[in-house]
Formats: C-alpha cells, structure tokens, sequence
C-alpha cells in the first residue's frame, strides 16, 4: 500500500511539473494560470514528494523533489529581476502621491454605498477601479472629492474601467486593447505639485483565453512607450508577476514592482493568495509603500493602496 500510494503521488506531481516547465521551453497560453501559481504549485509539490520519500526511499520521488526545489527556488528567485531598486524610496522628504486600485466586481451592488464610502475615506490622490458599474449611483458623492474623472460616461460608453482623481486629469484618453473587452485601458497626466506624471489603468483578460493577453499587453506597451518620464500603472492582470506576459511586458516598458506584492486573489486564500492585481511604476518613481484592503467588501479581489515618492528633480 505505501509503494502505491508513494507512486500515485509521484505521478500527479509528474504532471504538474511538467505543467510548469514548458514555460522554460515556450509560452502556452493554455497553462497560463500555471505560470502565476508556479511559487503554490511548486510548494505543494515538494510538501507532496517529502511525503512520497517517508512512504518510500526511492530514486523516482528523489529526482522529482530536485525537480521541484529548483522551480520552487525560481519562483521566489524572479521577482527580483522586475524589482524597483531600493533607493528608489530611500528619500523620504519627497512628496508621496497616494494611489488606490481595485476590481470592485461587476455585479457588486449591494456593496456600492460602502465601496465609495471606502475611496472617499482612502485620502487617495488617484483612484483607478476595475468593473466599476456598482459605483454608477454614487458618483455625484465621489465627484464632491474627485472632480476628475473618466469613465462611467466620462469619454465612454460603459461603467467598466474609471479613474477618479483630486488632480486635473490631462491629455486623458481611453484605449480598446483588444475585441474582446472594451475600453480596458485609461491613460492621463497628471500635475502633481508641479511635477508632471501619467497614470494609466488597465483590465486585461484572463489568460487561458487564447493569446488575447499577450495581445492586450502589447498594445499596452506600444502606448505606453510612446509616453516619456515619471509613469504608475495599475490594474487588474489576471495574472501574476511570475507570469511570461505580464514579465515580458515589464521588460518591454521599463516598469518595476515594488517587490513584494500582496495576494489580492482569492480573497477565500487571504495572505496565501495570487497577487494578480498590481501596481507598477517606470523610474525615478518609487513604491514607498503597498498594502492591500483589508476588507474585499464583496468583490473577489482586494483592493490596492500605494504610496508614491515623487522626486522633487
């Protein structure tokens, strides 16, 4: 009984190492989702092989925990490379603009009333909300402290994708990234003190729907590149930074991470998470700080706030 059990166990954990290896390989979009939970698929793996050797001593479960040690030691190895670089917030004297992103969840009305409540007590300076139309009878509340916004009627036709913000809202314009979703991509300057910046939001879809991904994210990077100087992005990716569409998009843009992500999704994980909600800036900007809600108030993401330095030079 021990010999079986240690060999069923030895061949599911074969499959889904050899799942998260073809990323080494080539990107497949089928298994896309493998690439964001290769960290939780990698520790399971070896907490399952660990228990595949006590049953029995064999060179099989052996050479699949090496296997599955090394993917679990990349895993946690690839954040560093889109890292920002710790000066980057060293200089706490610099202005810090205080940003907030959340997929509130389309169908989420009942929770619209204390969604907006929640923004209007964030003290954000910009907030960029995915799936927005719970919040469509609370805008008169939220223009009184953000009167600039676009989306849910402000330069489009849907309640989708919408920035909120205390701060005039330049150059603003709003992209369909692919035919799938529209609308799914917000980009505006903003004069933050007398220091120019753009912030942009974005919605991609997920990314077991064919390539449209990997599609979306390089029309978001075409129109991004074309913008010079201080940038924050934020948005819902469906994936995460171990993702190859969301790391090739960093490569391509020049955007970091602040290093540690929260776990935004599900919310039923909690801290255990996927952190496929995030927020991105291009240098000199810094991630000062990034905490998730506490609270997913209903949606089945949390919520993102971040605080931003913004160099004075």
């Amino acid at each position: 009984m021990r010999h079986f059990v240690s060999s069923a166990i030895c061949g599911i954990v074969s499959l889904v190492l050899l799942a998260i290896g073809i990323r080494y390989v080539r990107s497949v979009w089928i298994i896309g989702t493998v690439e964001s939970l290769q960290l939780h698929l990698s520790i399971a793996s070896v907490a399952a092989l660990l228990l595949a050797l006590s049953l029995r001593r064999a060179i099989l479960p052996a050479a699949l925990l090496a296997v599955a040690l090394l993917f679990l030691a990349h895993s946690i190895w690839m954040p560093r490379d889109f890292a920002q670089a710790p000066i980057a917030v060293a200089a706490t004297d610099e202005p810090l603009l205080r940003l907030m992103s959340f997929n509130i969840l389309m169908d989420n009305i009942d929770n619209g009333q204390v969604i907006a409540e929640t923004i209007l007590r964030s003290g954000a300076d910009v907030v960029n909300i995915m799936e927005a139309e719970p919040l469509m009878a609370h805008l008169p509340a939220l223009s009184v402290v953000y009167p600039y916004r676009i989306g849910c009627g402000e330069m489009t036709r849907r309640c989708d994708l919408m920035m909120l913000s205390k701060h005039p809202l330049l150059d603003p314009s709003v992209a369909s990234l692919s035919n799938v979703f529209e609308e799914r991509m917000l980009l505006a300057r903003l004069d933050f003190g007398g220091r120019p910046l753009h912030v942009a939001a974005i919605h991609t879809t997920k990314p077991y729907f064919d390539n449209f991904q990997r599609y979306e994210l390089h029309n978001a990077a075409r129109r991004l590149n074309r913008i010079a100087g201080p940038l924050i992005l934020s948005g819902d990716f469906n994936a995460s930074s171990l993702a190859s569409n969301v790391r090739g998009f960093l490569q391509d843009t020049g955007l970091r991470t602040a290093g540690r992500e929260p776990a935004t999704w599900p919310v039923e994980a909690g801290p255990i998470g996927v952190p496929i909600d995030h927020i991105f800036v291009r240098p000199p900007l810094g991630i000062a700080a990034l905490q998730r809600l506490p609270d997913a108030l209903g949606s089945n993401h949390f919520g993102l706030i971040a605080e931003i330095a913004v160099p004075t030079n």
